[in-house]
């Protein structure tokens, strides 16, 4: 399996996106203690700044993804990456909530615009049948790079002073203009003209596209949050396992996540193959949740088990529900509307993540092994819905009558 893509825009889209993700994987793992410990912010308002900035992103990721589409989208994303390059240089100047908010939502909206466009240019750099490999290619360097961010965080971390986390930040607005300086190498994209009549935002008015964005969304963010929010606190309340499992499960997920992507993208085209790819991912997390529920009636030794089991079995869904998303996003958006239909799927995926950390700690801490059985039941029943919400949306496209059916 080669590491990377044909040259041309293919391989400019991955390694922008690995070398502006080790910088922003550095920023994530540094953040809270530079905004609390330098700047002196309470918890309470990062996660209100982080708050607003996820409402911006919700707000303006169809709009910005209609202008990628209607601007083109290569220009749309070098000018959101040096946007965030400004964000996150800036922050090293802020004294207080409001200059933190105001550029956390600064950031947020260039990120909007960015992830929507990106995903346009996948969708131009790449054949139909392509389009869902170049993007596992996207995301393995988005692993990698978060990893090596993550690991480069270390030495700011052991520091813990204003001017190591201030170096880390200009670092990581570095690492924003280095990627769109190799995104302007990329191919010219060229602006699509939308249809003369109906509406512009076509995306937030194609219901079957909305019903699978939030199963999506709420999916995503339930997966995320097993290993970063569920393990942890169901270790701690189990008491006597070792708490070393929740970054070794980590390790696990963005391993996998690295090596395995491509090959599980393989032969998820179109949308019979990617409704089938979905059940089977769904069916699989379901499974690891189950091995996540039996910790607490097993010894330590059986927890160690389990625990890495349900690792290894979590995300070889993962990769199968990203794999199938990538194929029904590409499938169902109108050639003239990849770019807002990737921003409208990208709100969908903001929601879930406001929705899964708290929903999955209510159900942890408040049925314990029953609750990661009802997790799991959430990811049986998203199995079922997936392939009718697919070949609803199959039957509404123009083409409908020339689309393969979606069978499982």
């Amino acid at each position: 399996m080669p590491l990377l893509p044909p040259p041309g825009t293919a391989r400019v889209l991955v390694t922008a996106t690995l070398v502006n993700t080790v910088g922003n994987g550095a920023y994530l793992a540094t953040s809270v203690l530079f905004l609390t410990r330098v700047i002196g912010l309470t918890p309470a308002q990062v996660a209100l700044g982080l708050s607003a900035a996820a409402a911006v992103s919700i707000v303006l990721s169809t709009p910005l993804g209609y202008l990628a589409d209607r601007a083109g989208p290569k220009g749309m994303y070098i000018g959101a990456l040096l946007v965030s390059a400004a964000g996150f240089a800036g922050l090293t100047l802020i004294d207080g909530f409001w200059s933190y908010a105001v550029l956390t939502c600064l950031v947020g909206a260039a990120d909007a615009a960015a992830r929507s466009a990106s995903g346009a240019m996948v969708a131009a750099a790449a054949a139909p049948g392509e389009r869902v490999r170049l993007r596992a290619y996207t995301r393995s360097a988005n692993n990698l790079g978060i990893g090596l961010g993550t690991l480069a965080a270390a030495v700011p971390l052991a520091l813990d002073t204003r001017a190591g986390y201030v170096v880390l930040l200009l670092a990581d607005a570095v690492s924003f203009v280095i990627a769109a300086a190799i995104v302007a190498r990329a191919g010219r994209v060229a602006p699509v003209a939308a249809p003369a009549t109906g509406p512009r935002l076509v995306a937030l008015r194609d219901r079957p596209f909305l019903v699978f964005a939030a199963i999506d969304g709420l999916l995503s963010a339930l997966y995320n949050a097993m290993f970063v929010v569920g393990l942890p606190l169901w270790l701690v309340a189990r008491g006597g396992a070792p708490l070393w499992l929740v970054s070794a499960s980590l390790v696990v997920n963005t391993a996998g996540c690295v090596l395995l992507q491509v090959r599980a993208s393989r032969g998820i085209e179109g949308p019979a193959a990617a409704a089938r790819a979905s059940r089977r991912g769904a069916l699989v997390v379901a499974a690891s949740c189950v091995l996540l529920g039996l910790i607490g009636v097993l010894p330590v030794a059986g927890v160690i088990v389990a625990v890495l089991a349900a690792a290894v079995v979590h995300v070889l869904g993962e990769l199968l529900l990203s794999s199938a998303t990538w194929a029904v996003v590409f499938e169902l958006a109108p050639d003239w509307a990849q770019g807002q239909y990737q921003g409208t799927w990208l709100t969908g995926r903001q929601l879930g993540n406001m929705v899964a950390p708290p929903l999955v700690t209510a159900l942890v801490l408040g049925l314990g092994g029953f609750g990661w059985i009802a997790t799991g039941l959430v990811f049986a029943g998203a199995a079922l819905a997936y392939p009718a919400v697919v070949a609803w949306g199959v039957r509404t496209r123009p083409r409908a009558a020339a689309a393969e059916p979606v069978t499982v």
